[in-house]
């Protein structure tokens, strides 16, 4: 070594062949001894213990509590023990190796040559279509790493998925994969799968069940078939596909499975909870994923009020559902700041796990008619504007009201009250469609809505969580509020001391003002009259002042009831899964009996606030007097002739009958 690093004199011969070759073989031997111990140095340090690898774990691995601290559910047991391979069918862990890891059974841990080929694919597609983990390595990961995204992570991902297939055989990390990998909704396992989706234990799976399970490893919660029972069967079609190709099924029995029609069965323990768990699952699964560990999930529901939401929906469909034509009912309720206080679905999650809530789009009908006024008032109007309910066409449309009948003069509080059509459709010429619009998608409101000139009788379909985000706004002073499930997340570091880490948290930072004092103060005399006298009279709280809105489609599919106090805001819907007609169900009938009789339980520890009503400073402004009108545009946003909007200033104080009409107490609404 002395002769390799001596300064050589520059005339001097070469070194013989022989001689380089050993002083680069040395530099060679020596750089990857020195890459070997960078490696294991940086790599395997830290390195999680493998001793407890076999021993189940007696804790759940994610507990919710309520608002108020109580345990509503626990979850997991991702630490089950191995399930027993030979209880299962064979076609079992034959579909995950079809469709996560073709040559499990032949390479040692790593698979190169599908490495590789993912690395062709991704290149040639410009992104990320493929991956070349193995089965071995998805274990390793969900045993010992977690979620992070780091050559480090995947490099020990490597090393302990050699060492596990030094350690075991492959049917023994088989039965230990079955058992730990996650499936979504909180379901570890095949086991616990099963039961979840299926409702039957995992020695009973059929073909076609086998496949849509092992279809979920991709994306349990993206493929989750309670939420998404299409994109998962056709995952559960690929896998069968891959099974047929590589010659562990039949052709015949590939097509029998693709056939066979499956259920997806309740196997969450508490019916209540089932549609707020798999609305807050893609949540939980990107912050918790499949992390190893004990989690605590602070929600937004008060477990109370939600048992009370499902038992009073249901009953009112048990009592009235058969002889009104209802079979369908749903409720959303919000606080100030849009935490979920109660979600109801449907009338069972086990019978079906469609969220009618957050997923059905229906037509609001005319509890549209809250972003109309509200825009108006933006625009100038008052509670004290008067229109005239008179017969109107626009083109070859000429709608009418609930009755069939016309009242004359009225003013904006007595229309809205009474939930009369043409004043709502003349108010929404007069101010654009456009306007409303705007209005309703300030609000929250994200469902495609077109400047149609039926769009003030609510015939475009959206969510009753985006008609209650929108109604919200008026029980929180005026602020946007948007819907959410998940307080915080922390996930336990000490176990008997139950020691916690803080790993998530909601946003609590105020949301924008979207409603400006004195057009809350208007829209509040409105709505607070629709449920004093108008439609919304059967959803009346003693001791509280209560504003809402009714909405009834007029061919009585969709019967809607959304009301609110300070603090909280609650939305009804009933109806039918099939758009069949209802017998003239109306929104002031089932929905406000629904939204009242959960009120009673939910407002039992909101303080009493009174809702802001217009002061003196409020009655000499806007427009208030208006003519029948003339001309019969067809075009939305018009301004109908005959109806000045100068600056007519309305009473120096409040009207004693609300402008004029003799009584609130009016019929059915339109």
């Amino acid at each position: 070594w002395r002769k390799i690093f001596k300064r050589r004199d520059p005339n001097a011969p070469p070194l013989p062949i022989w001689r380089r070759a050993t002083v680069y073989a040395g530099w060679g031997a020596g750089g990857i001894i020195a890459l070997i111990a960078i490696f294991a140095f940086f790599v395997t340090r830290d390195m999680p213990s493998t001793a407890d690898l076999w021993q189940a774990s007696d804790n759940p691995s994610i507990t919710f509590v309520d608002r108020n601290g109580v345990v509503i559910r626990r979850e997991g047991a991702q630490d089950a023990p191995p399930v027993d391979l030979a209880s299962l069918p064979g076609y079992v862990p034959e579909a995950f190796v079809a469709i996560e890891d073709r040559r499990f059974y032949s390479h040692l841990g790593i698979d190169f040559a599908g490495l590789a080929r993912a690395a062709v694919e991704n290149l040639r597609t410009g992104r990320v279509v493929q991956g070349g983990s193995t089965i071995t390595q998805q274990l390793a990961k969900n045993l010992f790493l977690t979620n992070e995204r780091t050559f480090r992570r995947k490099a020990q991902e490597f090393v302990l998925a050699l060492w596990l297939e030094g350690q075991f055989s492959k049917e023994q990390l088989m039965a230990l994969y079955l058992s730990r990998v996650y499936f979504g909704a909180g379901a570890w396992g095949i086991e616990a799968a099963s039961e979840r989706y299926f409702d039957v234990p995992a020695s009973r799976l059929t073909l076609s069940q086998a496949a849509m399970l092992a279809g979920l490893v991709k994306a349990p919660s993206r493929l989750n078939p309670a939420q998404q029972e299409a994109g998962a069967r056709e995952r559960a079609d690929v896998v069968l596909a891959e099974m047929a190709r590589l010659g562990m099924i039949t052709t015949a029995e590939m097509a029998e499975a693709k056939g066979t029609a499956l259920r997806v069965a309740r196997a969450a323990p508490n019916d209540d909870l089932g549609y707020f768990r798999d609305w807050i699952d893609p949540l939980l699964n990107d912050v918790i994923g499949t992390n190893r560990g004990d989690y605590i999930v602070e929600t937004t529901i008060d477990i109370e009020a939600q048992r009370a939401a499902q038992r009073v929906a249901n009953a009112r469909l048990d009592a009235e559902g058969e002889e009104r034509g209802v079979s369908q009912a749903a409720l959303l309720s919000l606080d100030a700041q849009g935490g979920v206080q109660a979600m109801v679905g449907g009338r069972s999650y086990g019978g079906s796990q469609f969220n009618r809530a957050t997923q059905a789009r229906r037509q609001p009908g005319s509890s549209f008619k809250y972003f109309i006024y509200l825009a108006a008032f933006e625009r100038g109007y008052t509670p004290w504007t008067v229109r005239v309910d008179t017969p109107v066409t626009y083109g070859d449309w000429t709608p009418g009201n609930y009755d069939g009948e016309f009242a004359g003069p009225v003013s904006l509080t007595a229309a809205y009250a009474r939930s009369i059509n043409t004043v709502a459709i003349q108010i929404a010429n007069e101010i654009g469609g456009g306007e409303v619009i705007a209005a309703a998608r300030r609000l929250g409101v994200d469902s495609p809505l077109r400047n149609y000139r039926s769009l003030a009788l609510g015939s475009q379909e959206m969510t009753l969580l985006e008609l209650t985000e929108a109604y919200g706004a008026m029980a929180a002073d005026g602020r946007r509020v948007s819907a959410f499930g998940v307080v915080r997340i922390y996930r336990r570091t000490g176990g008997e001391s139950n020691t916690r880490e803080l790993v998530w948290e909601h946003d609590a930072t105020p949301a924008p003002v979207v409603i400006e004092p004195q057009t809350q103060r208007y829209m509040n005399l409105l709505m607070t009259r629709a449920v004093e006298g108008g439609t919304g009279t059967r959803a009346r709280v003693p001791g509280r002042m209560i504003g809402g809105k009714t909405g009834t489609t007029n061919d009585y599919r969709d019967a809607w009831f959304i009301g609110y106090t300070p603090g909280l805001v609650t939305g009804v819907w009933v109806g039918n899964d099939n758009y069949t007609t209802t017998r003239r169900v109306t929104g002031g009938s089932m929905p406000a009996d629904i939204w009242r009789g959960y009120m009673d339980v939910a407002l039992r520890d909101l303080p009493t606030r009174p809702l802001a009503l217009p002061g003196p400073g409020d009655y000499a402004e806007g427009p208030t007097v208006a003519v029948a009108p003339e001309a019969t545009s067809p075009v939305a946003g018009s301004v109908v002739r005959g109806a000045p909007l100068g600056n007519a200033r309305g009473p120096a104080a409040p009207p004693s009958s609300d402008g004029g009409d003799s009584s609130l107490d009016f019929g059915p609404e339109g």
